[in-house]
């Protein structure tokens, strides 16, 4: 007689056969090969053809902002991470940590090797030599694994302060620097720095294996937790879950002060906001570095429009960082109803106020470098209203719905849900904010902001 345990391991065979996973194989490799192969055709011509960037700097710039792209991923990630049942059956028991936590350590180390040699290859590509590739490849390894080792030396002491994305920040602020200043750099042998880096890497990745003995479970569960979230907001088309994610991070581990509140609501939603937004000095100090971005693009050598959509979406990210009041609200309906508030009038103050700031920073320093004139400034004030209306839309529009169907276009089908959620907000922004990616004239300056001013007051007349 046949038992239910023979029956599911005989399916679980015929499913999951030899040949189907050689096949599947071979298709995702050809695929692989034939998508990727000229593309790496052309980057190795362009490797060995040593032509390079024309300037050192913004060569340097760009790797500088891949590390720290890389160590912002690692450092929101844990960097050691493992399974719910490895955390629940293997952290939690008396075993050997360090044997326990090799896997995942050792995972992460080949990802950040390979990370390195990549930026090291794009490195001697970018500077136009191919006879150090191998010194290359060396150095940008050991540079990662030595920033990997690093945070992982941080996870384990529960540092207060995230300094690894301290040091990702710091490293595109030195990028956004070489971009501005285009100093000359010293001619350092790469044979050199990359011994040098390989002995501090050997060095951090020495104390981390030693660290690894003494992990504290709770980093562990925090961590797994947060990827098992993350990886259901990736399958589930959530990205709303990672802000919370990150959001559940940042706040979990700080002891917020309470004050007495005032009288009037809207005084109290205006002062919440002012507060949420003052204990992340971190974002305003992002903010405030961006402001040069557009200024930036014009020096690089991109035209005037680019440089304001680049100033807009900066304009529409500075005020979606002072709209997470809204955001809340709409994920906990019960805060406006405990404060007897209706509408978003009071929300919209804060948002209002960056945005203005901000947008007539980054348009001042344009009229400084003399790409725009002095009276550019007022657009601050014009394009404040449509972008807080955009900001506030974005705060608000919840998860993506994916019961809404999908365009079919012969070549493909698009999911209008994940669509309209995405230009959710931006088109209320880019709608309010036409006349100045038309032209900057006296006469759009006078539609934008009517125009603005409008849609902000519609926008939240209907939302009362």
């Amino acid at each position: 007689m046949t038992t239910i345990a023979q029956m599911t391991r005989r399916r679980g065979r015929d499913r999951e056969s030899g040949w189907q996973r050689a096949y599947y194989r071979l298709v995702a490799a050809g695929l692989t090969a034939a998508i990727g192969g000229p593309q790496i055709a052309r980057l190795t011509s362009w490797l060995f053809d040593g032509s390079g960037i024309g300037s050192h700097p913004l060569g340097l710039a760009l790797l500088l902002a891949a590390f720290a792209g890389v160590m912002m991923l690692v450092s929101w990630a844990g960097p050691i991470v493992v399974s719910p049942a490895d955390v629940r059956w293997l952290v939690l028991s008396p075993l050997n940590r360090r044997r326990t936590l090799a896997r995942s350590a050792l995972i992460l180390l080949t990802l950040l090797t390979a990370a390195g040699a990549t930026i090291g290859v794009l490195g001697a590509a970018v500077f136009g030599r191919p006879g150090e590739l191998l010194f290359g490849v060396l150095l940008g390894s050991a540079a990662m694994a030595a920033a990997g080792s690093a945070a992982v030396l941080l996870q384990e002491a529960e540092a207060k302060l995230d300094w690894i994305r301290l040091a990702a920040i710091s490293l595109v602020a030195v990028a956004g620097a070489l971009i501005w200043l285009r100093p000359e750099l010293p001619g350092l042998s790469t044979a050199q720095v990359a011994g040098a880096a390989l002995i501090a890497a050997g060095l951090l990745m020495r104390l981390a294996w030693r660290a690894l003995a003494s992990f504290p479970a709770r980093v562990l569960v925090n961590a797994s937790a947060r990827m098992v979230t993350a990886a259901a907001a990736s399958l589930g088309l959530e990205p709303a879950l990672l802000a919370s994610v990150a959001e559940e991070r940042y706040w979990r581990h700080r002891r917020l002060r309470s004050r007495r509140w005032p009288r009037d609501g809207r005084w109290l939603i205006v002062r919440s906001d002012l507060r949420m937004l003052s204990r992340r000095p971190g974002r305003l100090t992002v903010l405030a570095g961006l402001t040069a971005l557009p200024t930036i693009v014009c020096l690089a050598g991109g035209t005037l429009s680019i440089a304001v959509a680049v100033l807009l979406a900066g304009g529409l990210s500075a005020a979606t960082t002072a709209a997470a009041g809204a955001r809340w609200e709409a994920q906990n309906p019960e805060i406006p109803r405990m404060l007897a508030m209706r509408g978003l009038s009071a929300r919209a103050v804060v948002p209002a106020a960056l945005v203005a700031l901000w947008v007539g920073t980054a348009f001042a320093i344009l009229s400084l470098a003399g790409f725009t004139p002095i009276w550019c400034i007022l657009y601050g004030l014009a394009a404040a209203p449509g972008l807080t209306a955009g900001a506030l839309r974005m705060a608000r529009r919840g998860p993506v719905n994916h019961a809404m169907p999908v365009i079919d276009l012969g070549l493909g089908g698009i999911p209008t849900g994940p669509l309209f959620w995405a230009i959710a907000g931006v088109d209320i922004a880019a709608l309010g904010n036409a006349p100045l990616l038309f032209g900057m004239t006296p006469l759009s300056l006078a539609v934008q902001a009517i125009l603005g001013a409008a849609l902000l007051a519609a926008y939240l007349n209907h939302n009362r």
